[in-house]
């Protein structure tokens, strides 16, 4: 295929935004709601300990292997860019038209909902109100966030840092609060180990470490902003590595100080973990702190996946693989069109399903996408005799490339299992994107003529 020749983006971002970028995606909605969903299955201090730790390692092989490829190929559309480059140009389409729907859709109203769960916890509303306005606060989340970054890149940047840093200051004080004031229990715990009650299965442990990657999903999302960032190939290494490493410390220490307001054994099947943890030491007014706090964390989560994602589908239409429309970039450098059309997707799907929905479709597409985005490391290794010069080497980088695409396998299976009618849903409309692509050049070729 090919190379498009394209206007390249000005590079507006710094090293310490592209860190916080990739932590700002990740810090979002898992760290309040899966600790509870972790602990059931898991049962001991230890076990939840490792598998916190075990998702961080995942991660951080994530990020040298992306890393890599990143600096490979410095364009917008991070994993798209990749593939286009490995495959061709009908992998590249397969891959951005599902990822802007499943993954960037997908993601921002997983994320929305999760906020507007945490918004009708704190007015009180009953399960029956929950179910009917969860979605419409949601759908108001998207709407902010979306206009927010829609106004230009600085813009979306700057807010986005200044909620990533509230983000991690909550969740240090967190930790602080639960060393302080919490007891000793977990520390004992994490010591003896505690026996669960029922044998830990491969099923429930697939979900658990399911649940925990939610937790450290978007690490890696920088990389989209590539053609943005200054000093791009220090930089993007030191900030998805950085993140993952930064962010495996932070998640432990939240756990622990967790552990010690919470006992294990009381924490499962817990909706909100460190809201139960506040209840306990603050009573009411603490239960209002962590909830408005969750909030925060979600809308920071939010305007920092909208920021970064979107580049993929930004990406697309440059190449002429969706609608040409849908690359304009404004002045201040904001794909409004792109913006906007996502948008509506994440509002239809978070007035139409619940948070675990969601995240299984999305979970099941990405295990997939990036499945190829991790294979792709194979093949430019493979194809050359000799490693480029100015790029990231990723120690053992075939070996850990195939492990990754083996955990994703490993993910879709899960999923399949569980959740079959979304699973089936997903594979018919990813196969539709495969078929999209005939129907997308057959019109484009007749409009040419």
């Amino acid at each position: 295929m090919p190379k498009a020749i394209h206007t390249p983006l000005k590079r507006l971002l710094g090293a310490p935004t592209a860190l916080l970028i990739g932590m700002g995606v990740a810090i979002g909605s898992g760290i309040f709601r899966t600790p509870g969903d972790v602990a059931g299955p898991l049962g001991t201090a230890g076990l939840i300990v490792l598998v916190w730790v075990l998702g961080g390692v995942i991660v951080l092989i994530q990020g040298m292997v992306t890393a890599e490829l990143a600096t490979r190929f410095p364009q917008a559309g991070g994993e798209y860019v990749y593939l286009r480059e490995a495959y061709g140009e009908f992998v590249a389409f397969f891959f951005g038209w599902a990822y802007t729907v499943f993954v960037i859709g997908g993601g921002a109203a997983t994320i929305a909902l999760a906020f507007g769960d945490f918004t009708c916890n704190l007015f009180g509303f009953d399960q029956a109100s929950a179910g009917r306005y969860s979605g419409l606060f949601a759908a108001g989340a998207i709407t902010m966030v979306t206009g927010v970054n829609a106004i230009g890149l600085r813009a979306g940047a700057g807010t986005q840092n200044l909620l990533t840093s509230l983000k991690v200051v909550s969740l240090m004080a967190i930790v602080v609060i639960g060393f302080a004031f919490g007891g000793t229990t977990a520390a004992a715990g994490v010591a003896a180990g505690t026996a669960t009650h029922q044998p830990l299965t491969a099923k429930a442990f697939l979900g658990v470490l399911l649940a925990v990657l939610w937790s450290y999903d978007g690490t890696t999302d920088s990389v989209k902003m590539a053609e943005e960032i200054k000093d791009v190939r220090r930089a993007l290494p030191l900030a998805v590595i950085g993140s993952a490493a930064a962010l495996t410390v932070l998640y432990v220490a939240v756990n622990l100080a967790l552990m010690r307001v919470v006992p294990p054994g009381e924490m499962a099947g817990l909706e909100s973990v460190p809201g139960e943890a506040m209840s306990r030491l603050f009573g009411a007014t603490g239960r209002t702190a962590i909830l408005l706090v969750a909030m925060l964390v979600c809308l920071g989560s939010l305007g920092s996946t909208v920021l970064a994602t979107i580049r993929v589908t930004f990406a697309l239409a440059r190449d002429g693989l969706t609608f040409r429309w849908m690359a304009r970039m404004s002045r201040t450098q904001a794909p409004v069109p792109a913006l906007l059309v996502v948008a509506v997707f994440s509002i239809v799907l978070v007035l139409n399903r619940d948070f675990q929905q969601v995240l299984d479709i999305y979970f099941f597409a990405s295990a997939f996408l990036f499945g190829l985005a991790y294979a792709s490391l194979v093949v430019f290794r493979l194809r050359e005799r000799a490693f480029p010069a100015d790029v990231y080497r990723c120690p053992f980088g075939i070996s850990q490339a195939v492990l990754l695409v083996l955990i994703q396998v490993a993910i879709a299976v899960n999923i399949a299992f569980g959740s079959p009618r979304d699973a089936a849903y997903t594979a018919v409309l990813l196969a539709v994107f495969g078929l999209l692509y005939f129907a997308w050049k057959l019109a484009t070729r007749r409009a040419t003529h």
